[in-house]
């Protein structure tokens, strides 16, 4: 699947100038990957390349899907890459990724599901778009709660947990409202659909993530260096 975002990083990793970019990059110390991405002094060209490439990773991660007779909506990793877009950057830059990703499905790019290409249909959203609308806000919403914790310096758990749940909430309540009027449903005919059944599959993820940004990741460039 050749998208938007594989052309850019295409062009960047094969000139001398992208060849130059990430230098700051602690790649051999993947648990402050995200304070290097997130950090005040990466570069503006390297922020564009990193919300290019996130894009891409919630385009590739909606090929992962599957369909059940129990919902019209597809399973998929899409809101894995959507929260892990926040946990990495820092929060507009985390938005920025999630639209760009809206913008190469309303201009016909392969990035849906199953490579769907349409966000609209006959000038209406398709049923799953009040889902995929949610999904900058979710990322900025994580990346929030990551970036209190890098300001600690320590993983505030607290604040990670609110964050991801509530990056959460609009993608269910958006995604719920717009599948009822898609479907003609009631609200809570459209939850029990579409919704409730992600419920455990979504905070599967969540436990995952939260797991690796709260015992594995390091939030001190000191203490990852002394390891």
């Amino acid at each position: 699947m050749l998208t938007l975002s594989n052309l850019i990083l295409n062009h960047y990793i094969f000139s001398n100038f992208g060849a130059n970019m990430f230098n700051g990059i602690s790649w051999n110390k993947p648990q402050q990957w995200h304070l290097d991405l997130s950090s005040d002094e990466i570069t503006t060209q390297e922020r564009i390349v990193s919300i290019v490439f996130f894009a891409g990773l919630t385009a590739l991660c909606a090929q992962i899907s599957f369909i059940v007779p129990w919902t019209p909506i597809p399973y998929t990793f899409q809101t894995f890459a959507v929260l892990a877009t926040g946990v990495y950057l820092r929060r507009n830059d985390a938005f920025a990724s999630g639209f760009l990703y809206l913008v190469m499905a309303a201009v016909g790019a392969p990035v849906l599901a199953e490579g769907g290409s349409q966000l609209f249909s006959d000038g209406r959203l398709i049923a799953s778009g009040g889902y995929l609308l949610a999904f900058p806000l979710a990322s900025a919403l994580v990346a929030e709660g990551l970036q209190r914790s890098r300001d600690a310096g320590t993983p505030d758990l607290k604040a990670q947990m609110v964050c991801w749940i509530l990056a959460m909430i609009p993608v269910y309540l958006f995604g719920t409202l717009w599948l009822a009027e898609f479907y003609e449903l009631t609200f809570y005919n459209s939850f029990m659909i579409a919704t409730y059944p992600f419920l455990i599959w979504d905070f599967g993820k969540i436990y995952i993530l939260l797991y690796i940004t709260t015992n594995v990741w390091t939030y001190s460039k000191d203490s990852a260096d002394e390891a």
